[in-house]
């Protein structure tokens, strides 16, 4: 995504700074700045960081570094980030890194042409940065973006039993769509599954975006 594309979402949610050519969005103590190569090492950390710290008991044994190294490998991240249709954000607390999000712009659900859709593939941030306004700073990126890309939908999954998320992203406007059953080696029998859940964006324009 383009620095221009960027400043409209800094515009519409928050003040725009400039640090060195990268489009930073800032409010109070959070910083959420698009990552690019050049974050390739602190995005490889903060992301095994913000997901292991949250999720490690997800896993039977040996799990939790599989999962590590097949989602959120050095090489796999660096492919992403060369990716026009992936983009990942990262959110700082206090000018200390905090947590992550990456965004497939091209990703969709039965149903649903095959542009239509963006998904929230990830977002996660390290447990003592929970009721900072980061996950809502990181939500309303993603679906600003969604507008501006024209998108009819944005969606995402979480685990069923995870209820403090899904009441989180129901405030956010996202609304369950169907469930699946994850089939993930390792990840324990009683957490596979999945709420898919989507943001309608015609149906908010008018609320939560504008």
């Amino acid at each position: 995504m383009e620095t221009g594309r960027m400043s409209l979402i800094s515009a519409h949610l928050m003040q725009q700074k400039k640090s060195k050519g990268l489009t930073m969005v800032a409010n109070d103590s959070v910083i959420v700045k698009k990552a690019n190569s050049n974050d390739l090492q602190l995005l490889f950390r903060i992301c095994r960081q913000s997901y292991s710290e949250n999720f490690a008991h997800h896993w039977n044994e040996g799990g939790l570094d599989w999962y590590l190294d097949k989602e959120y490998g050095i090489e796999g991240i660096k492919s992403d980030l060369i990716n026009s249709d992936i983009n990942y954000f990262i959110a700082f607390f206090r000018e200390e890194p905090a947590g992550f999000m990456k965004l497939q712009l091209n990703s969709t659900l039965a149903n649903h042409s095959s542009t239509s859709g963006m998904e929230v593939e990830k977002l996660y941030f390290r447990p003592q940065y929970q009721r900072k306004g980061i996950g809502k700073k990181l939500v309303s990126i993603a679906l600003v973006l969604g507008q501006k890309l024209k998108k009819e939908i944005i969606w995402l999954g979480v685990i069923d039993t995870n209820e403090k998320a899904i009441e989180f992203y129901k405030k956010m406007g996202f609304e369950i769509h169907d469930k699946i059953v994850l089939d993930i080696p390792y990840f324990k029998e009683e957490l596979k599954g999945m709420w898919r859940m989507i943001f309608r964006v015609d149906d908010n324009k008018r609320g939560r975006i504008c």
